[in-house]
């Protein structure tokens, strides 16, 4: 009989892997050696370090990451062990897609500065950035495109980043969290961007480095700012929390559906490994508690896309969610930022909802930029 050890904020781990054997649910910060110990399989999102500390006295013969980054893990460890590795790559990048267009459409009406011939700089064109790059059109965005390794690899299409700096209205950043990314995005970058730029940023904390940003901030040179991941998680820089427009608690990957597919992706990895009939009905799960049609009120016309995605997802929320950490004391940072990820709402992938009325001009922005299905 198999024994998997899980982090517990991995969706239906329970009842996927009770199907293959028992099942030890822990919050992250019990995974430890001693829990360890006994495994067969570890499952962990990214606020888990595995390496040879947590596994050097284990029997873990497959450790999965259900998280599309992988810095967290020590692969060469895991490989001189023969362990084997699997994480879901892509399983949230819908999801993170949403997030950004939900949150272009809340700085458009804040800033009322229409979308339509904007240039949006996507650094780092993996699963999230190449999705973004399809489906921003819609919206009436141009798009330049960055990403090294893909341009050296011979891929046609990419510019370096000083082009995306220069010439973008808007730059949002996808790329890895690595000794390569790390403060990509420093003071000279911050300061050689277009007056008023927005920025965006939904990979890695550490991209930016944040006392710069927080020094450019003060001089009123970015127009707008909206953060997803901070340097030195789970305690962000509360200074620099307000001073952006818009900040949430590393969220943006975690619609139900990304986060499920994940689940899937590791149950599949897992069954395949070990050579077991899957026997988990995972469809059944997507298909529960779809959300109702939506109608928006056609006038104002002029705010119906920003109702629209207000009712599919309100970054505002979350925002003022992650705000109350303004309110904590220093020493309860950190546990607070773990339970606003924690106890996340449930938010459904922009597919899963319907919307009837769609006016005419809007038919490509939201069938092929949202995604939503039209009735």
């Amino acid at each position: 009989m198999l024994l998997t050890v899980a982090d517990e904020n991995i969706p239906h781990v329970g009842q996927a892997f009770g199907s293959i054997g028992d099942v030890c649910v822990l919050n992250a910060e019990s995974i430890t050696d001693k829990v360890c110990a006994n495994a067969d399989i570890l499952l962990v999102r990214s606020v888990t370090r595995v390496d040879q500390s947590l596994l050097s006295q284990s029997r873990v013969r497959f450790v999965g990451s259900a998280t599309a980054g992988i810095d967290h893990i020590d692969k060469a460890y895991l490989r001189k062990q023969g362990v084997q590795f699997a994480h879901a790559a892509g399983s949230n990048a819908d999801s993170v897609v949403e997030y950004v267009l939900s949150a272009l459409i809340r700085l458009s009406a804040l800033k009322m500065r229409p979308l339509a011939g904007l240039t949006l700089g996507i650094v780092g064109c993996g699963n999230i950035g190449s999705r973004l790059a399809v489906r921003a059109p819609a919206f009436g965005l141009h798009t330049l495109k960055n990403d090294p390794p893909l341009a050296n690899a011979g891929h046609s299409g990419y510019v370096d980043l000083e082009t995306i700096l220069t010439n973008s209205d808007i730059i949002t950043l996808h790329v890895p969290g690595s000794s390569d990314t790390f403060h990509l995005i420093e003071k000279s970058a911050l300061q050689s961007m277009n007056p008023g730029v927005w920025l965006l940023n939904t990979s890695r904390g550490t991209v930016i480095d944040s006392i710069a940003l927080s020094e450019v901030l003060d001089t009123g040179r970015i127009g707008a700012t909206v953060l997803d991941v901070w340097e030195n998680e789970p305690i962000p820089d509360l200074e620099l929390l307000q001073k952006v427009t818009l900040g949430t608690p590393h969220i943006a990957g975690h619609s139900m559906d990304g986060r499920l597919q994940g689940t899937v992706m590791l149950y599949r990895a897992v069954t395949d490994y070990f050579r077991i009939q899957p026997s988990w009905d995972f469809e059944r799960i997507l298909q529960q508690d779809l959300p109702p049609p939506i109608s928006i009120d056609p006038e104002p016309s002029s705010t119906w896309l920003n109702r629209l995605v207000r009712r599919l997802y309100d970054i505002r929320t979350d925002d003022t969610r992650m705000r109350t950490l303004l309110n904590t004391s220093h020493d309860q940072v950190a546990g607070k930022f773990r339970r606003l990820r924690r106890n996340y709402p449930s938010r459904r992938a922009f597919d899963r909802h319907r919307v009837t009325g769609t006016p005419s001009s809007r038919l490509r922005t939201v069938r092929d930029g949202l995604r939503v299905v039209c009735q």
